[in-house]
């Protein structure tokens, strides 16, 4: 591969919901570009993205995959995301790589939650946006009311750069409406026929252009003085006009395909020449030094700054960190550093990523997107930088809603197995690892049941560790819903050095406020030294759990009283005094168990919207509103999380696949009595069983 400056790289990440295609539009390009001698299926397992087995059993991807071509004078990176909603924190990296996102939206099933919520990603980030309408060729495809639920869902004025030739099977080709030409494809070449446009199409395309024109002008003072005067844009001016508006975020613009039968996919390809490039881009960051807020901007010279969008852990060249040049460039030579652990590396190889294959490059600038094996100290989300200082800003992953009791198969593995999780922890910074004091299991969290066997399959694929799933752990907590005053003295004589300490505390619900520790003491009951003492001991207890082994939250403690011994008073005696003390008046105000809240929401087809709701009643919902979104119907509830760990199937079941929905953490909310007495019965259980 010839070396390209950054002015002529283009990057894009394929982003949408799942099985819109985005894998299929990949393919595609690969090979449009000669990178592969077929057309790749996802279907039967030839696709060169989707090339991890776990992907190939589920016909989906589940990570980013990355490849690089070539296409009339320029070198476009194209990152492949997955469309699950439990692996969106990767695909939400992958704008931090790119300069582009391109929506897929399945022409059948209209924009759906995940290309929602990638479209708003790509805003937020400053990377341009287009739509790639997938699927012409089904039955159902309606291309126009997509472009209905693009304006009233994603609140984006589209600007139509297609028409279609041929409606369902008879889709043959598209009017490009910047040249106004008709291009027809057959076969699965993607190699197209330029043809006349059909005469029965000549109202509608010219309707098509003006409503382009009138939108791309109003980008450019120039272009709307230049419209204004001739009534019409030249195809350049058009595609300088686009250029500034996907740039700026202002334009949108819409193309039409089959990316199955590659059928205008190389329109993608084109349009890529009026995609941004990151020569000129900001890009937030830190000062290392000092933690004060710069930018620096994207652009061939300068010092090299890179950061790291992905890490993976390959068979044969070990830990690879993925990273996405911003300014400068680096070679063989570099030697950057690291500023969270101010390492200095060295770049043994760059490597160009063809989905598991890959191509050695002698040089690499600002805008590709390079791979480097055996990096030492570079974890996903870490900058590099030679000379100017900084650390680039990047996206954190979004909460764990689900946790799994990981299991090995016999007591000697479980050294195995936490080896094992730290290396697919590494790659997937959306897995949080934790050892429960209370069970003495290891929990692994994340975003939802596929991306946690999805993890384990992994492990057991790679490292050979087998692992059983037990059942998912609910984030309870504890609180009070009474006052209690108590007085505990702990005393300890042994023929020694004795302890001794009193204390007297009174507890009050703190709703909403977290642990307040307050002394109230007077007249040096206690010595002001050992205050701390206490509030450690009280603090310890309530992480630890007193009515079921779940932290205590909300709690307002007062040390108003107390004694002391000049001798035998000390650190622990004290500590001691207040473990216990909290430990009884958590156990005399009325102890209750929360559970975590969670404000969901559920994108269905409007004709199940009634058995969507009478499941959600079923799992103790509170219906908050029920609107219209494009085509689907979107329940909003609160929902307790012990309540939602089956729903990924449910819904599955009842929508026929076509529902999705998404969570966030609204509140803790106090369990029904008739549950908390089983849960504290259960944990009891566990716990003695644990002891003996």
């Amino acid at each position: 591969m010839k070396s390209y400056d950054s002015a002529n790289i283009r990057s894009l990440a394929l982003v949408g919901h799942g099985h819109s295609g985005k894998t299929s539009v990949a393919e595609a390009i690969a090979y449009l570009s000669g990178l592969n001698n077929r057309l790749g299926s996802v279907t039967d397992g030839s696709s060169i993205m989707d090339y991890e087995p776990e992907e190939r059993d589920r016909g989906g991807s589940l990570a980013n995959s990355f490849l690089t071509c070539e296409y009339e004078g320029l070198k476009i990176h194209v990152i492949d995301t997955p469309g699950d909603g439990d692996f969106i924190h990767d695909a939400t990296l992958a704008m931090q790589g790119v300069d582009s996102a391109m929506l897929v939206v399945s022409a059948v099933d209209g924009v759906e939650s995940m290309t929602e919520r990638m479209s708003a990603a790509a805003h937020e980030l400053g990377v341009g946006r287009a739509i790639f309408i997938n699927k012409m060729d089904h039955e159902r495809a309606d291309y126009t009311a997509v472009l209905d639920d693009v304006r009233e869902v994603l609140g984006v004025e589209p600007v139509l750069l297609h028409l279609p030739i041929g409606k369902g099977e008879a889709f043959k080709g598209v009017v490009n409406l910047i040249d106004q030409k008709a291009y027809l494809y057959e076969g699965d070449s993607g190699k197209p026929t330029e043809a006349p446009i059909p005469a029965d199409m000549a109202d509608d395309v010219q309707s098509a252009v003006e409503q382009m024109i009138d939108a791309v002008a109003m980008v450019d003072d120039a272009l709307v003085e230049h419209y204004l005067e001739t009534g019409s844009l030249e195809p350049e001016e058009l595609r300088r006009g686009l250029h500034e508006g996907i740039e700026s975020g202002i334009l949108v613009p819409v193309l039409l395909g089959s990316a199955t039968r590659n059928i205008a996919v190389d329109r993608v390809l084109s349009l890529s020449r009026m995609l941004p490039s990151v020569v000129g881009r900001t890009f937030a960051g830190t000062n290392p030094a000092n933690g004060e807020a710069i930018e620096i901007t994207g652009a061939q010279e300068g010092p090299f700054a890179a950061i790291c969008i992905k890490t993976l852990n390959d068979a044969f060249m070990g830990h690879v960190s993925i990273m996405r040049i911003v300014r400068g460039s680096a070679s063989t030579e570099s030697h950057p550093t690291n500023p969270r652990t101010e390492a200095v590396e060295r770049f043994g190889a760059l490597l160009h990523l063809n989905g598991k294959k890959n191509i050695p490059i002698d040089r690499a600038v600002a805008g590709d997107i390079v791979a480097l094996p055996k990096l030492k100290t570079v974890e996903t989300g870490d900058t590099l930088y030679e000379k100017s200082a900084v650390a680039l800003a990047w996206v954190t992953p979004p909460p764990p809603m689900i946790s799994y009791v990981v299991k090995p198969m016999s007591r000697a593995d479980e050294d195995k197995v936490r080896g094992a999780l730290d290396k697919l922890l590494g790659e997937d910074k959306g897995l949080i690892q934790t050892f429960d004091e209370v069970t003495k299991e290891i929990v692994l969290s994340g975003r939802g049941a596929n991306h946690i066997t999805v993890t384990c399959n992994r492990m057991a694929r790679r490292y050979g560790v087998n692992v059983e799933l037990g059942t998912p752990t609910i984030p309870y907590r504890e609180t009070i819903s009474g006052t209690a005053d108590v007085r505990y003295r702990h005393k300890k004589q042994t023929g020694g050095a004795g302890q001794f300490g009193e204390v007297a505390i009174r507890v009050f619900p703190h709703k909403g406020e977290g642990f307040e520790f307050a002394d109230v003491t007077v007249g040096g009951v206690i010595p002001h030294s050992l205050i701390p003492s206490v509030e450690k001991g009280v603090r310890s207890q309530l992480a630890h759990g007193i009515l079921a082994g779940f932290p205590v939250i909300d709690v307002k403690c007062e040390l108003y009283d107390g004694k002391s011994h000049p001798v035998d008073s000390k650190d622990i005696a004290f500590q001691i005094a207040g473990r216990h003390a909290i430990r009884d008046a958590v156990m005399k105000a009325k102890p209750i168990l929360l559970e975590p809240v969670y404000q969901t929401e559920v994108i269905v087809p409007e004709d199940v919207v009634g058995d969507i709701m009478g499941d959600l009643n079923t799992r103790r919902a509170k219906i908050q509103s029920m609107d219209s979104r494009g085509r689907n119907s979107v329940v909003k509830a609160l929902v307790p999380l012990a309540e939602m760990l089956n729903y990924a199937p449910s819904l599955k079941s009842i929508t026929g696949g076509k529902g999705s929905y998404t969570m966030q953490l609204s509140s803790y909310e106090p369990v029904p009595a008739s549950m908390q007495d089983k849960i504290v019965e259960q944990v009891s259980r566990i716990t003695a069983t644990e002891d003996d």
